[in-house]
């Protein structure tokens, strides 16, 4: 397991970069596509890549073997399956994004020690660890169970996949603004 409170550091993104992380990705550097970008108040965007077209004509779909990172709309902090994480950092260096490697988007590999200092794009996350429920050596927390019978969205900080805090971002994101 990875302790996600490690890569959230004071790191500013540059401000010297030539053009949009869309624009440069789709158009200069080609076989890229990224979603969400240049959608109002969009907290991630949902990058894909197929190195397998050809980009003048077709475009990237947007499916689950061409996702390979995710990235807050500040530029700021990237997922990056640990597979292409070379090739991210290399076509994106000018934007100084701190990189998250990610074995797979599905797997429970992070977790966080202290959610008081997540960075704003996961400031709305609400924490439950819910172990209790499936372990007999945990004493039972009835305040959390009457949470999590509510029928609230949370996430347990001692477990999740990036899917999982992507997930409930966006579903937050869509919440607030209906």
């Amino acid at each position: 397991m990875k302790n996600l409170d490690l890569y959230f550091v004071d790191r500013i993104p540059s401000k010297k970069y030539s053009m949009s992380l869309s624009g440069k990705l789709e158009a200069f550097v080609g076989n890229y596509f990224v979603s969400g970008a240049g959608a109002p108040d969009e907290l991630i965007y949902t990058v894909y890549y197929d190195n397998t077209i050809d980009y003048y004509y077709n475009a990237v779909e947007c499916k689950e073997e061409n996702l390979i990172a995710y990235v807050t709309a500040d530029y700021q902090y990237a997922f990056v399956l640990e597979t292409m994480l070379k090739k991210f950092y290399e076509d994106t260096r000018e934007y100084n994004m701190n990189m998250i490697p990610v074995r797979s988007f599905d797997e429970q590999e992070f977790y966080v020690e202290n959610t008081k200092k997540l960075p704003d794009f996961m400031s709305n996350i609400r924490w439950i660890n819910d172990d209790f429920l499936n372990d007999d050596q945990i004493e039972f927390d009835y305040e959390a169970f009457e949470l999590i019978d509510s029928g609230i969205d949370y996430l347990n900080p001692a477990h999740f996949s990036i899917k999982n805090l992507i997930n409930y971002i966006k579903f937050e994101e869509l919440g607030n603004k209906g």
